[in-house]
């Protein structure tokens, strides 16, 4: 068709763990954690990007519960972020991108056709089971989830991570998911704030509410969600 295009690109050029984007006019952005430490350190140096007021202001200080709270510096959730906000308004959130996600296995690349706002979900995802120092605490219910992975499929096995640690105790897995989603609902809601003080774009607004669906799925009624899990209608399909 004319408007198909290729996309050459080597797996050895992505050997560093991270998130890739190719745009449609083959530029490249590597959301690597080299390349966001590079970024951060800009943007929190440049009072041009971020200036001493926005710093100081209320609303950009860590979340109530974070254990860095009170540092003088900005919420982890925001790094990965950064490298994208030179960029964002140069494209639509309908704008198509390959997403090349490198994970720790060292043979494995995971590649997807989106958009940007696939992308920007795939990135807020990646802030909150990499970066956020509360959603970091969850780490071993996030084990098997690739941030490529679509949002039911994701909510879906960190439910049954869930499950499994907490050896089936309902009692015990309602009170770890309300604690969950409130915290992640807090994080999400106060990122959004953030954004809005150094960026004009709603992009990264509509991808943390697209990446908050997620935990609200893990409000389902636990038999009903098991059921889904081994049914021949598992994860989506």
């Amino acid at each position: 068709m004319e408007n198909d295009k290729t996309i050459c690109w080597r797996s050895k050029d992505y050997v560093q763990k991270g998130l890739y984007l190719i745009f449609e006019n083959s530029s490249q952005l590597a959301l690597t954690a080299e390349n966001i430490k590079k970024t951060t350190d800009e943007y929190w140096n440049n009072p041009d990007k971020i200036p001493p007021s926005v710093k100081k202001a209320v609303e950009f200080q860590r979340c109530p519960f974070c254990p860095l709270k009170g540092r003088d510096d900005f919420c982890d959730a925001l790094r990965p972020i950064l490298p994208l906000l030179d960029i964002v308004d140069r494209y639509m959130s309908y704008d198509k991108v390959t997403a090349i996600y490198k994970g720790d296995d060292r043979n494995l690349i995971h590649l997807a056709e989106t958009t940007i706002q696939g992308a920007l979900k795939y990135l807020s995802i990646i802030s909150l089971m990499q970066y956020c120092k509360v959603g970091r605490k969850y780490w071993k219910y996030y084990v098997g989830i690739m941030p490529l992975t679509g949002i039911e499929e994701s909510s879906l096995r960190m439910y049954l991570n869930i499950y499994w640690s907490l050896k089936g105790n309902q009692e015990e897995i309602h009170r770890l998911i309300a604690q969950f989603r409130e915290q992640i609902r807090i994080t999400a809601e106060n990122q959004v704030k953030r954004l809005n003080m150094i960026c004009k774009s709603d992009g990264f607004v509509n991808a943390f509410i697209s990446a908050q669906n997620a935990v609200e799925f893990l409000s389902l009624d636990i038999e009903q969600r098991l059921a889904l899990a081994f049914s021949n209608q598992g994860f989506g399909t």
